[in-house]
């Protein structure tokens, strides 16, 4: 068959004239929607390696897979992201080695994933396709296998004391005997990051690797719970194992289970990650046995410098949205040999991930969106959610709530530094997304220091300034402004008891 295109009139070469010059637009202007991950905000290169280990079987819940059978939340692997402080110095982007990619890879596999997540799986190319477009070009700032910081150096605070952030400086003599008297100055303290429903290990890179940049050692764990989009597990046989997000239909038990038994079974996965998490942490420390990497292509040659590196006195635990629900969950083990923890992080504890854990006895910092504050909802018929969290953290020793205004559920996640315009659009945000994550980073090194030091900086030095938080209507809502001029509302600082 024949196509004839006809004769090439004036109209009809203004049309195709047009339709080029719109298309070409179109294509170009896709570069000014992406951008790319900034500098990290502390004073030191970040090395960042993804580690798989093999840890000792168990399965948390007997559900299975109606579409092959095997068990649901069945754990034979730990998948992690480590980022950390090193020893090479800062270089500049254009000179600076760049880290794996932002997406994992295969992209296919993710993007297949959230075609699933969607219920649209015939359509996971379109999805694989969007997101090649808008993440394939975004890398994460960093050193891949990187030497972690050397114990020959050491991070002093503002004020000159260790464990705060500053410049690296030789270890003089009398550090040195210091050293000999307590074991764990001069190393580093340590952080395990759980992600949100939909989330992955990756989607905190700015906020995790800008704490690393201060001197911590973080972990962001890839949870294989079947909340992500897509993971793969590979076996130390050399097999492998697809988990994709799962729903209640997809799964099978005897006697059946409902959504809150699924999000039961997750949380309780995901603390068993966090416990795995912290034993690997202490393998490292130790150096005994060498870990052995199971992620393909992944180099290992950093990890006997983690040896008498870390302080295992000081594991902190991060997460948003499901990951601060999981947070909140692992507090009520903390002290244990299995959770030796001494404080939580839990950025917009989720309002659909199942109830929230009121047994803990470690400091914590619970941060959240504006948006999150504002619209309420209905919290199992327990009240708004405001106002349950706000009772568990007032029934508290030691507890920090408050409220970043301008935010939205996604910012502090990497969304709005990657797509900044696209995320402003749909989410309605007013500040800034890097103002907003670095109020986030600054507030929680503020914590991580707490924990530490003792000592009350930045917006946790702020007494209460707003306790009744969205609820406030007779009075103006005063806030305190964190030290990238942002506007906090503290509604519960820790009480003398």
């Amino acid at each position: 068959m024949v196509f004839r295109i006809g004769r090439l009139t004036p109209r009809r070469l203004l049309f195709f004239a047009s339709a080029g010059v719109l298309f070409f637009i179109f294509i170009f202007s896709l570069t000014p929607i992406t951008s790319p991950l900034p500098p990290y905000t502390g004073p030191h290169e970040v090395g960042i390696l993804d580690v798989e280990t093999e840890v000792e079987k168990r399965v948390i819940h007997d559900a299975v897979l109606k579409s092959t059978g095997e068990k649901a939340f069945e754990m034979n692997t730990l998948a992690i992201t480590l980022y950390y402080p090193s020893s090479l110095p800062l270089a500049p982007p254009s000179q600076r080695p760049w880290a794996r990619p932002w997406l994992p890879q295969p992209v296919s596999l993710i993007g297949e994933g959230y075609a699933r997540l969607a219920g649209v799986p015939r359509l996971s190319s379109v999805f694989t396709f969007g997101l090649w477009l808008l993440g394939s070009s975004t890398v994460i700032p960093g050193v891949v296998d990187a030497p972690i910081l050397s114990g020959a150096e050491k991070i002093l605070g503002e004020d000159g004391g260790a464990g705060g952030f500053g410049k690296i400086m030789g270890i003089a003599e009398q550090e040195r005997q210091e050293l000999k008297r307590d074991d764990n100055i001069g190393k580093l303290p340590c952080m395990v990051f759980t992600h949100g429903m939909a989330g992955m290990s990756q989607s905190y890179a700015h906020y995790l690797g800008s704490i690393a940049s201060h001197g911590y050692v973080v972990a962001a764990v890839e949870h294989r719970d079947g909340s992500g989009p897509g993971t793969i597990i590979h076996h130390a046989n050399g097999t492998e194992r697809k988990v994709w997000h799962m729903k209640l239909g997809d799964l099978e038990a005897k006697p059946p289970i409902d959504e809150l038994d699924l999000k039961a079974a997750q949380l309780n996965f995901r603390e068993a990650e966090i416990s795995e998490t912290i034993k690997l942490f202490a393998q490292l420390n130790a150096g005994d046995a060498p870990v052995v990497n199971l992620k393909p292509e992944s180099p290992r040659n950093a990890l006997p410098g983690f040896k008498n590196r870390l302080n295992l006195s000081a594991v902190t635990v991060g997460g948003h949205s499901y990951g601060a629900t999981g947070v909140m969950q692992a507090l009520k083990s903390a002290g244990t040999k299995a959770m030796p923890i001494n404080g939580g992080v839990a950025l917009d504890p989720g309002k659909g991930s199942g109830d929230l854990n009121k047994d803990i006895d470690v400091p914590i910092l619970i941060m959240q969106s504006g948006e999150w504050t504002e619209k309420q909802t209905d919290f199992y018929g327990q009240g708004w959610h405001f106002q349950v969290v706000k009772k568990i953290v007032q029934d508290l020793k030691e507890g920090w709530f408050m409220t970043l205004s301008g935010t939205a559920h996604p910012s502090c996640t990497d969304a709005p530094l990657i797509v900044p315009w696209i995320m402003k659009l749909v989410t309605g945000t007013t500040l800034g997304s890097r103002v907003a994550l670095h109020e986030y980073i600054d507030t929680s090194l503020r914590f991580l220091e707490y924990l530490q030091t003792g000592q009350k900086k930045g917006v946790l030095e702020s007494g209460v300034t707003n306790a009744q938080g969205p609820f406030l209507h007779n009075e103006p809502r005063e806030r305190v402004k964190g030290p990238y001029g942002a506007d906090w509302e503290v509604h519960v600082v820790p009480q003398d008891k």
